[in-house]
């Protein structure tokens, strides 16, 4: 059963305090980079080594595999395309119908990026990626690295920084912020002036304005994740409003977009990742071993 844990009572008119999340698919080996595309979710199984479709169905969720290969975080394209960022391959792929991939970009200024992680389209068709080096230092599913790994020299790793890029329309690649330690997750408010990005290193989500071309100014920290609970900074989405809903440490974070918290949801187990999907006010959310799906009582942007 889901738990609110409330800090405001806004929360309440985002989540009922009776939602029941559904576990609609098991078994897995570490669920990410949820993707709803038409009537089927897509999402990474990590330590498998493939992208998942989940498919509703009247009989029940149908389980298969769409596409072979490295796979953390996913979204559309202005074309509807399927856009990957695969960690371990440490590139960015445009994923075919029949699940091939082709990659996109996987060098800036000559050297491999490190491992995107997770992606996102702004309407104008520019791409705005994550690069931690968690594909470079690869732990195995459950190993724990040294605090501040980060930070450490390693082995293969080229780029300088940890970094948050965008690839342009007309295919120039451009660092934007070089100053985090485990960058992550990103979204845009509703109207694009703010691009929200957090920090798996640092525990928190920082805010940036958007210039009208697509630049960054210095940001600020927007919310502090800091917690002795479990998990990290991970998945964000923003719903129609700009709420913020992010994974981390205990569950999804809610915030509004002046940084107020409203509190967490807390699931069956640690989430990773979370996409809007169905009518728009369904949330699934990959958890570890699980897909969940959520209701709420708001509604995000469906391809985002």
């Amino acid at each position: 059963m889901a738990l609110l844990e409330v800090s405001d009572p806004a929360l309440e008119k985002l989540v009922a305090l009776d939602a029941l999340p559904e576990r609609v698919a098991g078994g897995l080996r570490f669920a990410e980079g949820p993707l709803w595309r038409g009537d089927h979710l897509l999402f990474s199984d990590i330590h498998a080594g493939r992208m998942a479709r989940l498919r509703p169905t009247a009989e029940g969720p149908e389980l298969t595999t769409f596409s072979r290969g490295p796979s953390n975080g996913a979204t559309l394209d202005k074309k509807g395309r399927i856009l990957l960022a695969e960690h371990q391959g440490r590139k960015v792929s445009v994923v075919s119908e029949r699940g091939e991939r082709t990659t996109l970009i996987e060098r800036f200024e000559g050297r491999r990026l490190n491992s995107p992680n997770d992606i996102i389209v702004r309407s104008d068709g520019t791409i705005y990626f994550t690069d931690p080096p968690y594909g470079i230092q690869w732990s195995a599913a459950g190993a724990k690295r040294p605090d501040n790994w980060w930070e450490i020299p390693m082995e293969g790793k080229e780029q300088p920084c940890n970094g948050v890029y965008r690839l342009t329309v007309d295919g120039k690649l451009e660092l934007l912020v070089a100053d985090f330690g485990l960058p992550n997750g990103l979204a845009f408010s509703p109207d694009e002036k703010t691009l929200y990005v957090d920090d798996s290193g640092r525990s928190h989500i920082r805010a940036f304005g958007v210039r009208p071309d697509g630049t960054l100014d210095e940001g600020r920290i927007l919310l502090d994740m800091s917690s002795p609970d479990p998990n990290v900074a991970d998945g964000m989405k923003v719903d129609l409003d700009g709420n913020i809903f992010c994974t981390g440490p205990g569950g999804i974070w809610v915030c509004t977009m002046e940084g107020r918290l409203l509190g967490r949801i807390i699931l069956p187990e640690l989430p990773a990742n979370l996409a809007w999907a169905e009518d728009g006010s369904v949330l699934y959310v990959t958890a570890r071993t699980s897909v969940y799906r959520l209701p709420t009582r708001t509604k995000g942007a469906l391809l985002v």
